[in-house]
């Protein structure tokens, strides 16, 4: 167990660096585990995504143009997504270029792969959080990249779903792609507080809400801006999707009509997923969310991943 982060007297730049390297720490041992469980083709396909969206290559999944959007911040493809990419093509040779702009802001991985919920026919859902500022052309072969590289999923046995997410928009509640997943109502907090609690970060910038303690949720907008005006954290580094503040009452009567819909194809999923729903309704107004008891189980130095797991928290509640 790890030291507490001590938040109520205020936080420091110190304390914010142990609590990113505490969740990046989370994440890598989440994904470890998550390779440990995928089939091999489920594998390769979660280690060459990464390199997939940082370049364009004419003989790897996906290529459209060599003009569509790509670029990950921060990335530099390990040895491991080298040979997976040589794989596919002996000719394939990376090369480092300068970039001005980095069109991918992050890649998560998200749902229930790497829980007890995960069976190896589980889908792989990806969020690709792109920059808001692309056109609409830039997003339109983007979107075809997309297609590409899930038709290659499928052509290896398995499916992959990737939603392009614009973090700005989200933030404003414009699901875009992902209302497809989600029945097309506003059940933005609900969704949020699923990537939150299950979302694993593959490559690119992480969450701010990572960085706000959970007692500061309520007042998630004015905390998160005061680290970014007061330049505790380097805005480039992060993406704010948002808080979880308020929840309008009717997005619970949509999010259950929606699993007893999905219940059809995963009936034990949508029933955990229903009495989650129930739960939070108890709540409401106050909810208390299961991303927010995991984030102050990481404060607090507890790191356990069977603790965390985000269905023993569902279970639990």
């Amino acid at each position: 167990m790890a030291d507490p982060v001590e938040y109520r007297n205020g936080i420091g730049r110190r304390d914010l660096q142990r609590v990113r390297r505490r969740f990046l720490g989370v994440h890598r041992e989440r994904l470890q585990r998550i390779e440990a469980e995928l089939r091999p083709g489920q594998r390769r396909f979660l280690t060459l995504l990464p390199l997939l969206f940082h370049i364009n290559h004419p003989m790897l999944p996906g290529f459209v143009t060599t003009q569509t959007p790509a670029g990950i911040a921060d990335f530099n493809p390990s040895q491991r997504q080298l040979r997976e990419a040589k794989r596919i093509s002996r000719s394939f040779a990376y090369r480092k270029r300068a970039r001005r702009r980095y069109h991918i802001q992050g890649l998560y991985l998200m749902g229930s792969v790497g829980s007890i919920a995960h069976n190896t026919g589980s889908d792989l859902d990806i969020w690709l959080c792109h920059d808001p500022r692309l056109s609409p052309r830039a997003r339109s072969t983007l979107r075809q990249k997309v297609d590409g590289i899930e038709k290659w999923a499928t052509e290896q046995g398995f499916e992959a779903h990737i939603y392009l997410v614009d973090a700005e928009a989200f933030r404003r509640g414009e699901l875009g792609q992902l209302s497809q997943e989600n029945s097309g109502t506003t059940q933005h907090r609900l969704l949020l507080e699923e990537f939150y609690r299950t979302g694993v970060l593959l490559a690119g910038r992480y969450p701010l809400w990572w960085l706000v303690p959970p007692e500061a949720e309520h007042r998630y907008r004015e905390y998160a801006a005061m680290l970014l005006h007061k330049r505790f954290v380097n805005p480039l580094d992060c993406i704010d999707f948002g808080g979880l503040e308020q929840l309008p009452a009717d997005e619970f009567f949509g999010a259950a009509h929606w699993q007893l819909f999905k219940g059809i194809g995963s009936p034990y999923k949508s029933i955990l997923k229903l009495l989650l729903i129930e739960a939070y309704s108890q709540d409401y107004p106050r909810i208390r969310w299961l991303c927010q008891e995991a984030k102050s189980a990481i404060y607090a130095g507890h790191c356990d991943l069977d603790e965390l797991d985000p269905y023993v928290l569902m279970y639990r509640r």
